[in-house]
């Protein structure tokens, strides 16, 4: 059974967790920005009062996209009710004569799949993403001590192998997105949305494995630029909006 009445619901929770996204990544930027550390030489995430910011800003991204995703299923399953299981099928059929090319593009089953895939994803593996964070950056911080004990003998080795590791942080839910793009796209019959998953995946990998950490300078403040960085929060955040607005204007009823 297709439903008109819950047009455009997928596209609508990605635009939003997207938007919650780029104001959760803004709000911790800046204050990674403007706060300063005892020492210019320290990672960013060594200091306490930034940490404790950035994760207090996720457990309310988290808390955010759990009440879009409650309203969401809410929603899909006030009008999933109106109609028997049994009566589906032929409501479809019924529709699909009815309305022919006007016909949403997923029926509401389809829809409700997906919804529990982005969910998982945004969600669920957000939860992991942030746990991960926290002792990738024990690792960092274990890793600048050592270069401090040796009285920097490594000779800048401690910036190598913080670009050469730091994408394994943004690894585990790049693809989890990914896989939701290319899911999505499976689920629409959608070629540039699975050319689009393919394409991040190359660019990510590319800057993984090939890209080095580059030096700007923001606000009299050189801070390093990290390419798999980068790549992950543009997807996360305004490749997730794109994502969420071409559905709506491709699709009447995602």
């Amino acid at each position: 059974m297709y439903l008109n009445s819950n047009k455009h619901l997928l596209s609508r929770v990605l635009m939003t967790a997207a938007l919650i996204n780029i104001v959760a990544a803004s709000v911790s930027g800046l204050i990674r920005t403007v706060i300063n550390h005892s020492t210019s030489i320290t990672p960013d995430m060594s200091g306490e009062l930034s940490w404790t910011v950035q994760i207090s800003v996720s457990v309310l991204q988290l808390v955010l996209l759990c009440v879009v995703f409650y309203f969401a299923f809410r929603r899909l399953g006030r009008y999933m009710s109106v109609v028997s299981d049994d009566d589906r099928a032929e409501m479809g059929k019924l529709q699909e004569e009815v309305f022919g090319e006007k016909l949403p593009a997923l029926s509401s089953d389809a829809i409700k799949r997906l919804l529990q895939i982005w969910a998982v994803i945004l969600i669920g593996v957000e939860f992991v993403y942030d746990v991960t964070s926290s002792l990738y950056r024990e690792f960092v911080l274990q890793l600048f001590n050592m270069e401090l004990l040796t009285g920097g003998i490594f000779a800048g080795g401690f910036t190598i192998l913080y670009n050469s590791t730091h994408g394994f942080k943004y690894l585990g839910m790049l693809i989890a997105i990914l896989l939701g793009i290319m899911m999505t796209g499976i689920f629409l019959d959608d070629r540039p949305l699975k050319t689009v998953a393919f394409v991040l995946a190359v660019l990510f990998l590319i800057a993984f494995s090939v890209f080095q950490m580059n030096t700007i300078d923001i606000f009299g403040r050189s801070v390093g630029v990290v390419w798999t960085s980068v790549i992950f929060h543009a997807t996360e955040t305004f490749g997730l909006l794109t994502v969420a607005i071409y559905m709506r204007t491709h699709y009447q009823g995602v």
